[in-house]
Protein backbone atom coordinates (compact mmCIF):
# COMPACT_ATOMS: atom_id res chain seq x y z
CA UNK A 1 0.00 0.00 0.00
CA UNK A 2 1.28 3.60 -0.78
CA UNK A 3 1.43 5.60 2.27
CA UNK A 4 -0.05 9.21 1.80
CA UNK A 5 0.75 12.31 4.59
CA UNK A 6 -2.39 14.41 4.53
CA UNK A 7 -1.34 18.07 5.99
CA UNK A 8 -3.02 21.59 6.78
CA UNK A 9 -0.98 24.37 5.16
CA UNK A 10 -1.24 27.91 4.47
CA UNK A 11 -3.76 28.65 1.88
CA UNK A 12 -4.51 24.70 2.16
CA UNK A 13 -4.09 21.23 2.66
CA UNK A 14 -0.81 19.48 1.41
CA UNK A 15 -1.56 15.72 -0.52
CA UNK A 16 2.11 14.01 -0.19
CA UNK A 17 2.90 10.31 -1.16
CA UNK A 18 5.58 9.28 1.49
CA UNK A 19 9.69 8.25 0.75
CA UNK A 20 10.31 9.58 -2.65
CA UNK A 21 12.18 12.62 -3.49
CA UNK A 22 12.07 15.11 -5.97
CA UNK A 23 13.37 15.10 -10.18
CA UNK A 24 14.88 18.40 -11.39
CA UNK A 25 11.94 20.56 -13.62
CA UNK A 26 12.51 17.72 -16.88
CA UNK A 27 12.10 14.71 -14.97
CA UNK A 28 8.80 16.37 -13.38
CA UNK A 29 5.08 16.84 -14.67
CA UNK A 30 2.16 18.93 -13.32
CA UNK A 31 -1.06 19.28 -13.50
CA UNK A 32 -3.86 21.83 -13.07
CA UNK A 33 -6.98 19.94 -11.84
CA UNK A 34 -10.00 21.91 -10.20
CA UNK A 35 -9.60 22.91 -6.76
CA UNK A 36 -5.56 21.45 -7.02
CA UNK A 37 -2.82 21.57 -8.69
CA UNK A 38 -1.02 17.57 -9.15
CA UNK A 39 2.40 16.93 -9.58
CA UNK A 40 4.37 14.14 -10.18
CA UNK A 41 7.51 14.76 -8.91
CA UNK A 42 9.47 11.74 -10.80
CA UNK A 43 7.62 10.62 -13.57
CA UNK A 44 9.73 8.07 -14.44
CA UNK A 45 8.20 5.92 -11.25
CA UNK A 46 11.27 3.91 -10.69
CA UNK A 47 14.73 3.75 -9.65
CA UNK A 48 16.91 7.05 -11.77
CA UNK A 49 19.15 4.60 -12.68
CA UNK A 50 17.17 2.70 -14.91
CA UNK A 51 17.06 -0.61 -13.21
CA UNK A 52 13.33 -0.70 -13.03
CA UNK A 53 12.94 -0.72 -8.96
CA UNK A 54 9.45 1.17 -8.32
CA UNK A 55 9.58 3.82 -6.26
CA UNK A 56 7.23 5.00 -3.47
CA UNK A 57 4.01 6.47 -5.11
CA UNK A 58 3.61 3.23 -7.69
CA UNK A 59 0.50 1.98 -6.06
CA UNK A 60 -2.01 -0.68 -8.69
CA UNK A 61 0.26 0.39 -11.70
CA UNK A 62 -0.12 3.53 -11.23
CA UNK A 63 2.06 6.24 -10.20
CA UNK A 64 0.23 8.47 -7.90
CA UNK A 65 0.69 12.41 -7.39
CA UNK A 66 1.12 14.89 -4.87
CA UNK A 67 -1.29 17.36 -4.49
CA UNK A 68 -1.81 20.85 -3.06
CA UNK A 69 -5.39 21.21 -2.74
CA UNK A 70 -6.52 25.18 -2.49
CA UNK A 71 -10.21 24.26 -2.55
CA UNK A 72 -11.48 21.19 -1.15
CA UNK A 73 -14.88 21.52 -2.21
CA UNK A 74 -13.83 21.60 -5.66
CA UNK A 75 -11.42 18.90 -5.04
CA UNK A 76 -13.50 16.39 -3.96
CA UNK A 77 -15.16 15.51 -7.09
CA UNK A 78 -12.17 13.60 -8.14
CA UNK A 79 -10.04 13.40 -4.86
CA UNK A 80 -11.47 9.85 -3.35
CA UNK A 81 -11.49 8.48 -7.80
CA UNK A 82 -7.90 9.41 -7.19
CA UNK A 83 -6.43 8.16 -4.21
CA UNK A 84 -9.57 6.57 -2.33
CA UNK A 85 -11.94 7.51 -0.02
CA UNK A 86 -9.54 7.20 2.91
CA UNK A 87 -7.54 10.24 1.85
CA UNK A 88 -10.49 12.14 0.37
CA UNK A 89 -11.85 12.48 4.37
CA UNK A 90 -8.11 12.87 5.83
CA UNK A 91 -8.50 16.33 3.39
CA UNK A 92 -11.71 17.62 5.04
CA UNK A 93 -10.68 16.65 8.26
CA UNK A 94 -7.45 18.71 7.88
CA UNK A 95 -9.43 21.45 6.04
CA UNK A 96 -11.97 21.73 8.22
CA UNK A 97 -9.47 22.10 11.31
CA UNK A 98 -9.92 18.70 12.86
CA UNK A 99 -6.97 17.35 12.13
CA UNK A 100 -3.29 19.41 11.80
CA UNK A 101 -1.87 15.90 10.15
CA UNK A 102 -3.06 12.84 8.97
CA UNK A 103 -1.29 9.29 7.54
CA UNK A 104 -3.42 7.28 5.76
CA UNK A 105 -3.06 4.78 2.67
CA UNK A 106 -4.43 5.26 -1.07
CA UNK A 107 -6.76 2.69 -2.63
CA UNK A 108 -6.45 4.22 -6.31
CA UNK A 109 -9.27 3.97 -8.83
CA UNK A 110 -9.31 4.19 -12.41
CA UNK A 111 -8.99 7.53 -12.88
CA UNK A 112 -5.38 7.54 -11.17
CA UNK A 113 -4.20 5.19 -14.33
CA UNK A 114 -5.89 7.71 -16.71
CA UNK A 115 -3.91 10.62 -15.19
CA UNK A 116 -0.75 8.90 -14.84
CA UNK A 117 -0.79 8.62 -18.28
CA UNK A 118 -2.15 11.90 -19.18
CA UNK A 119 1.18 13.26 -17.10
CA UNK A 120 3.58 10.69 -19.02
CA UNK A 121 1.94 12.62 -21.96
CA UNK A 122 2.50 16.25 -20.88
CA UNK A 123 6.01 15.13 -19.76
CA UNK A 124 6.77 13.58 -23.39
CA UNK A 125 4.96 17.23 -25.13
CA UNK A 126 7.50 19.25 -22.91
CA UNK A 127 10.70 16.88 -22.06
CA UNK A 128 11.31 13.78 -24.54
CA UNK A 129 14.94 13.17 -24.86
CA UNK A 130 15.07 13.15 -28.97
CA UNK A 131 18.09 12.47 -29.70
CA UNK A 132 20.06 12.04 -32.84
CA UNK A 133 23.02 10.93 -30.99
CA UNK A 134 21.24 8.43 -28.81
CA UNK A 135 18.64 7.12 -31.47
CA UNK A 136 15.85 8.18 -29.46
CA UNK A 137 13.46 9.67 -32.36
CA UNK A 138 11.09 13.10 -31.74
CA UNK A 139 7.59 12.42 -31.70
CA UNK A 140 4.82 14.04 -33.87
CA UNK A 141 3.95 17.18 -31.41
CA UNK A 142 0.49 17.12 -33.62
CA UNK A 143 -0.61 13.21 -33.42
CA UNK A 144 0.18 13.22 -29.37
CA UNK A 145 -1.59 16.46 -28.51
CA UNK A 146 -4.31 15.11 -30.32
CA UNK A 147 -4.37 11.38 -27.94
CA UNK A 148 -3.65 13.67 -25.22
CA UNK A 149 -7.41 15.94 -25.68
CA UNK A 150 -8.75 12.17 -26.25
CA UNK A 151 -7.26 11.43 -23.24
CA UNK A 152 -8.51 15.33 -21.36
CA UNK A 153 -11.78 14.22 -22.47
CA UNK A 154 -11.68 11.09 -20.49
CA UNK A 155 -10.99 12.73 -17.17
CA UNK A 156 -12.94 15.52 -17.66
CA UNK A 157 -14.43 15.19 -13.70
CA UNK A 158 -10.77 16.67 -12.98
CA UNK A 159 -10.68 19.85 -14.57
CA UNK A 160 -12.49 23.02 -13.70
CA UNK A 161 -16.42 23.38 -15.53
CA UNK A 162 -15.54 26.89 -16.57
CA UNK A 163 -12.64 25.10 -19.33
CA UNK A 164 -11.95 23.12 -21.28
CA UNK A 165 -8.31 21.94 -21.83
CA UNK A 166 -9.39 18.93 -24.11
CA UNK A 167 -10.58 21.45 -26.70
CA UNK A 168 -7.34 23.82 -25.92
CA UNK A 169 -5.30 20.78 -27.50
CA UNK A 170 -7.43 20.36 -30.22
CA UNK A 171 -7.03 23.73 -31.75
CA UNK A 172 -3.46 23.79 -30.90
CA UNK A 173 -2.76 20.21 -32.56
CA UNK A 174 -5.42 20.33 -35.18
CA UNK A 175 -3.05 20.09 -38.04
CA UNK A 176 -2.61 16.32 -36.74
CA UNK A 177 -6.80 15.39 -37.65
CA UNK A 178 -5.82 14.66 -41.54
CA UNK A 179 -3.10 11.87 -40.76
CA UNK A 180 -5.16 10.59 -37.60
CA UNK A 181 -8.40 10.22 -40.10
CA UNK A 182 -5.98 8.95 -43.15
CA UNK A 183 -4.57 6.31 -39.97
CA UNK A 184 -8.48 5.21 -39.19
CA UNK A 185 -9.35 4.62 -43.09
CA UNK A 186 -5.96 2.63 -44.00
CA UNK A 187 -7.20 0.11 -40.25
CA UNK A 188 -10.75 0.94 -38.64
CA UNK A 189 -9.99 -0.08 -35.41
CA UNK A 190 -6.65 1.09 -34.93
CA UNK A 191 -7.17 4.87 -33.61
CA UNK A 192 -10.64 4.69 -33.24
CA UNK A 193 -11.24 5.12 -30.23
CA UNK A 194 -8.85 8.52 -30.24
CA UNK A 195 -10.60 9.70 -33.18
CA UNK A 196 -14.42 9.26 -31.42
CA UNK A 197 -12.79 11.47 -28.23
CA UNK A 198 -11.47 13.84 -30.35
CA UNK A 199 -15.02 14.02 -32.51
CA UNK A 200 -16.76 14.18 -28.89
CA UNK A 201 -14.40 17.42 -27.67
CA UNK A 202 -15.11 19.12 -30.98
CA UNK A 203 -18.89 18.65 -31.16
CA UNK A 204 -18.93 19.38 -26.52
CA UNK A 205 -16.96 22.34 -27.85
CA UNK A 206 -18.69 23.62 -30.79
CA UNK A 207 -15.57 23.77 -32.70
CA UNK A 208 -15.64 24.44 -36.63
CA UNK A 209 -13.53 24.23 -39.77
CA UNK A 210 -13.46 21.82 -42.38
CA UNK A 211 -10.76 19.78 -40.79
CA UNK A 212 -13.11 19.16 -37.63
CA UNK A 213 -16.07 18.59 -40.28
CA UNK A 214 -14.72 15.68 -40.92
CA UNK A 215 -14.59 14.36 -37.94
CA UNK A 216 -18.46 13.39 -38.38
CA UNK A 217 -18.77 11.02 -40.91
CA UNK A 218 -14.93 10.09 -42.55
CA UNK A 219 -15.69 8.08 -45.12
CA UNK A 220 -14.60 4.16 -44.59
CA UNK A 221 -11.95 2.77 -46.25
CA UNK A 222 -12.52 1.20 -49.67
CA UNK A 223 -13.56 -2.57 -49.44
CA UNK A 224 -13.83 -2.75 -45.45
CA UNK A 225 -17.25 -2.66 -43.94
CA UNK A 226 -17.88 0.17 -41.09
CA UNK A 227 -19.26 -1.50 -37.97
CA UNK A 228 -22.47 -0.05 -36.66
CA UNK A 229 -20.46 2.31 -34.48
CA UNK A 230 -16.56 2.71 -36.58
CA UNK A 231 -15.34 4.23 -33.38
CA UNK A 232 -15.82 1.46 -31.08
CA UNK A 233 -13.01 -0.90 -31.13
CA UNK A 234 -14.40 -4.23 -30.33
CA UNK A 235 -12.88 -5.41 -26.49
CA UNK A 236 -9.22 -7.06 -26.64
CA UNK A 237 -8.60 -5.24 -30.08
CA UNK A 238 -4.99 -4.05 -30.19
CA UNK A 239 -4.07 -1.24 -31.97
CA UNK A 240 -1.91 -1.69 -34.60
CA UNK A 241 0.85 0.63 -36.05
CA UNK A 242 2.83 1.81 -39.42
CA UNK A 243 -0.36 2.26 -41.64
CA UNK A 244 0.47 5.79 -41.87
CA UNK A 245 2.97 7.98 -40.52
CA UNK A 246 2.80 12.10 -40.59
CA UNK A 247 5.65 14.13 -40.88
CA UNK A 248 8.58 12.82 -39.20
CA UNK A 249 12.20 14.22 -38.61
CA UNK A 250 14.67 11.88 -41.09
CA UNK A 251 18.53 11.57 -40.00
CA UNK A 252 20.64 14.64 -39.34
CA UNK A 253 23.25 15.46 -41.95
CA UNK A 254 26.90 14.43 -41.06
CA UNK A 255 27.75 17.36 -39.11
CA UNK A 256 26.64 15.78 -36.16
CA UNK A 257 29.37 13.33 -36.17
CA UNK A 258 31.83 16.21 -36.16
CA UNK A 259 30.22 18.31 -33.33
CA UNK A 260 30.36 14.96 -31.01
CA UNK A 261 33.38 13.45 -32.17
CA UNK A 262 34.45 17.24 -30.48
CA UNK A 263 36.35 17.96 -34.02
CA UNK A 264 39.00 20.56 -34.36
CA UNK A 265 37.54 22.08 -37.75
CA UNK A 266 36.96 25.80 -37.54
CA UNK A 267 39.72 26.83 -35.31
CA UNK A 268 41.88 29.98 -36.13
CA UNK A 269 44.81 29.02 -38.52
CA UNK A 270 47.85 28.55 -36.96
CA UNK A 271 45.68 27.69 -33.78
CA UNK A 272 47.65 25.08 -31.07
CA UNK A 273 44.77 22.80 -29.43
CA UNK A 274 45.48 22.53 -25.35
CA UNK A 275 42.57 20.22 -25.06
CA UNK A 276 39.19 18.75 -25.79
CA UNK A 277 36.35 17.19 -23.63
CA UNK A 278 32.59 16.40 -23.71
CA UNK A 279 31.10 19.63 -21.25
CA UNK A 280 27.05 18.84 -19.50
CA UNK A 281 24.10 18.76 -21.13
CA UNK A 282 21.99 20.49 -18.38
CA UNK A 283 18.22 20.44 -20.07
CA UNK A 284 17.06 22.39 -17.27
CA UNK A 285 19.27 25.45 -18.67
CA UNK A 286 18.00 26.01 -22.41
CA UNK A 287 14.41 24.96 -23.76
CA UNK A 288 13.61 21.39 -24.75
CA UNK A 289 14.12 20.81 -28.20
CA UNK A 290 17.35 23.50 -28.42
CA UNK A 291 20.08 21.18 -27.91
CA UNK A 292 20.34 17.08 -28.76
CA UNK A 293 19.07 15.47 -25.58
CA UNK A 294 22.97 13.57 -25.50
CA UNK A 295 25.37 13.55 -22.76
CA UNK A 296 27.67 13.91 -25.43
CA UNK A 297 25.73 16.62 -27.15
CA UNK A 298 28.31 19.73 -25.82
CA UNK A 299 31.89 19.05 -27.07
CA UNK A 300 34.64 21.74 -26.34
CA UNK A 301 38.08 23.03 -27.91
CA UNK A 302 40.04 24.89 -26.23
CA UNK A 303 43.09 26.59 -27.91
CA UNK A 304 46.11 28.85 -28.13
CA UNK A 305 46.41 31.60 -30.89
CA UNK A 306 49.50 33.65 -30.25
CA UNK A 307 48.74 35.50 -26.66
CA UNK A 308 44.82 34.41 -26.94
CA UNK A 309 43.33 31.47 -24.68
CA UNK A 310 39.88 30.10 -25.94
CA UNK A 311 37.26 27.68 -25.93
CA UNK A 312 35.39 26.77 -28.79
CA UNK A 313 32.15 25.08 -27.57
CA UNK A 314 29.88 22.74 -29.92
CA UNK A 315 26.54 21.74 -29.38
CA UNK A 316 23.99 19.27 -31.38
CA UNK A 317 21.18 21.07 -32.05
CA UNK A 318 17.64 19.97 -31.86
CA UNK A 319 14.69 19.75 -33.49
CA UNK A 320 13.31 23.07 -31.88
CA UNK A 321 13.37 26.48 -34.38
CA UNK A 322 13.26 29.51 -32.44
CA UNK A 323 12.71 33.00 -33.45
CA UNK A 324 15.25 34.75 -35.21
CA UNK A 325 17.91 36.41 -31.96
CA UNK A 326 17.21 34.05 -29.92
CA UNK A 327 20.17 32.27 -29.59
CA UNK A 328 21.98 30.32 -26.80
CA UNK A 329 24.93 30.92 -24.93
CA UNK A 330 28.22 28.94 -24.35
CA UNK A 331 29.43 29.09 -20.90
CA UNK A 332 32.98 28.03 -19.36
CA UNK A 333 34.06 28.04 -16.21
CA UNK A 334 37.91 27.37 -15.52
CA UNK A 335 39.79 25.49 -12.39
CA UNK A 336 36.68 26.70 -10.42
CA UNK A 337 36.55 30.71 -11.68
CA UNK A 338 33.78 32.33 -12.57
CA UNK A 339 32.41 31.43 -16.21
CA UNK A 340 32.78 33.25 -19.27
CA UNK A 341 30.04 33.52 -21.39
CA UNK A 342 29.56 34.14 -25.35
CA UNK A 343 26.60 33.83 -27.81
CA UNK A 344 26.18 31.09 -30.05
CA UNK A 345 25.94 30.96 -33.90
CA UNK A 346 23.55 28.24 -35.11
CA UNK A 347 25.11 26.47 -38.75
CA UNK A 348 23.44 23.70 -39.85
CA UNK A 349 22.84 21.87 -37.05
CA UNK A 350 25.88 23.04 -34.60
CA UNK A 351 25.15 25.87 -32.25
CA UNK A 352 28.77 27.23 -31.94
CA UNK A 353 30.35 30.10 -29.56
CA UNK A 354 33.97 30.73 -28.62
CA UNK A 355 33.97 31.75 -25.30
CA UNK A 356 37.65 34.01 -24.43
CA UNK A 357 38.79 32.54 -21.24
CA UNK A 358 42.21 32.75 -18.86
CA UNK A 359 43.68 28.73 -19.70
CA UNK A 360 47.26 27.85 -18.04
CA UNK A 361 49.96 27.43 -20.77
CA UNK A 362 51.19 23.61 -20.04
CA UNK A 363 48.85 21.54 -17.86
CA UNK A 364 45.23 20.15 -19.14
CA UNK A 365 42.46 22.74 -18.10
CA UNK A 366 39.68 21.52 -15.87
CA UNK A 367 36.94 22.77 -17.38
CA UNK A 368 32.72 23.39 -16.43
CA UNK A 369 31.56 23.87 -20.34
CA UNK A 370 28.29 24.29 -21.06
CA UNK A 371 24.94 25.64 -23.29
CA UNK A 372 22.22 27.63 -21.31
CA UNK A 373 19.54 30.47 -22.66
CA UNK A 374 20.19 33.43 -20.30
CA UNK A 375 16.08 34.24 -19.21
CA UNK A 376 15.04 30.66 -19.28
CA UNK A 377 18.16 29.42 -17.02
CA UNK A 378 17.46 29.07 -13.29
CA UNK A 379 21.03 28.28 -13.09
CA UNK A 380 23.03 25.20 -12.58
CA UNK A 381 21.67 22.04 -10.89
CA UNK A 382 22.86 19.76 -8.81
CA UNK A 383 25.36 17.80 -11.46
CA UNK A 384 25.34 14.19 -9.82
CA UNK A 385 21.21 14.25 -9.70
CA UNK A 386 20.70 15.97 -12.71
CA UNK A 387 22.37 13.40 -14.24
CA UNK A 388 20.69 10.52 -12.59
CA UNK A 389 17.76 11.60 -13.79
CA UNK A 390 18.75 12.33 -16.94
CA UNK A 391 19.73 8.84 -17.58
CA UNK A 392 16.32 7.61 -16.01
CA UNK A 393 14.01 9.85 -18.57
CA UNK A 394 16.34 8.49 -21.53
CA UNK A 395 15.81 4.76 -20.35
CA UNK A 396 11.95 5.39 -19.93
CA UNK A 397 11.74 6.55 -23.34
CA UNK A 398 13.62 3.62 -24.54
CA UNK A 399 11.27 1.18 -22.41
CA UNK A 400 8.05 3.21 -23.79
CA UNK A 401 9.49 2.42 -27.50
CA UNK A 402 10.18 -0.77 -27.04
CA UNK A 403 6.41 -1.78 -25.56
CA UNK A 404 5.09 0.39 -28.69
CA UNK A 405 7.81 -1.66 -31.37
CA UNK A 406 6.61 -3.71 -34.50
CA UNK A 407 6.99 -7.34 -33.52
CA UNK A 408 10.17 -8.53 -34.74
CA UNK A 409 12.16 -5.46 -34.97
CA UNK A 410 14.21 -6.24 -31.99
CA UNK A 411 13.11 -3.18 -29.47
CA UNK A 412 10.15 -4.82 -28.16
CA UNK A 413 7.77 -7.80 -27.44
CA UNK A 414 4.90 -6.61 -29.67
CA UNK A 415 3.09 -3.55 -30.96
CA UNK A 416 -0.15 -3.13 -29.26
CA UNK A 417 -1.43 -0.08 -27.53
CA UNK A 418 -3.08 -1.31 -24.36
CA UNK A 419 -5.83 -0.25 -23.59
CA UNK A 420 -5.70 1.51 -20.04
CA UNK A 421 -9.59 2.31 -19.35
CA UNK A 422 -11.79 1.26 -16.53
CA UNK A 423 -10.81 -2.52 -15.99
CA UNK A 424 -7.63 -2.62 -17.70
CA UNK A 425 -5.38 -5.00 -15.48
CA UNK A 426 -2.99 -3.79 -12.61
CA UNK A 427 -0.28 -6.08 -13.77
CA UNK A 428 1.37 -3.68 -16.81
CA UNK A 429 3.48 -1.82 -14.30
CA UNK A 430 4.39 1.50 -13.69
CA UNK A 431 5.31 2.42 -17.43
CA UNK A 432 1.37 3.90 -18.99
CA UNK A 433 0.36 1.76 -22.49
CA UNK A 434 2.49 3.45 -25.21
CA UNK A 435 0.97 6.62 -27.05
CA UNK A 436 0.53 6.64 -31.12
CA UNK A 437 2.96 9.07 -31.62
CA UNK A 438 5.65 6.71 -29.96
CA UNK A 439 4.33 3.80 -31.87
CA UNK A 440 4.85 5.97 -35.22
CA UNK A 441 8.59 6.91 -33.88
CA UNK A 442 8.83 2.85 -32.88
CA UNK A 443 8.10 1.66 -36.23
CA UNK A 444 10.43 4.17 -37.96
CA UNK A 445 13.59 3.58 -35.45
CA UNK A 446 15.19 1.89 -37.89
CA UNK A 447 15.63 4.71 -40.18
CA UNK A 448 16.07 7.71 -37.53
Amino acid sequence: MTGIEVRAEEGGVSVTVEGRGRAPAFGRSVLDAAGALLTWPDITGRGSDGTGAVRPGTSGGAVLPDAFVDSVSDAQTWLWAVYGAGVARAVDACATGRARTLRTSADPGALAHDLHRLATGHWAARWWPASHLDGIPALDADLLGLELAALTHRCQQVWDADRDPAAELVLEHRAGIAPLIGWWRADPYAVADVLAAVRAVADDAGLDGDDLDELAAPAAPEGVRAPADPYAPPPGTAARAGVIAPHWPRALPDSHALAAAGGVAGLPPGARLIARGTGTNDWCRHPPGFVDASEEAVTWTAFAHGSRRAVRVSAVAGAARPAPGVRPVAEVGADGAAPARARCERTADTWTGVVDTALPDTAAPALDVQVVLPGFDPGPQHPDAARRTREGLRALARRRLAAAAPPGSGHGSNGAVRSEGPGAPDGAGPDPAPFLAEVVAAHIEEDF
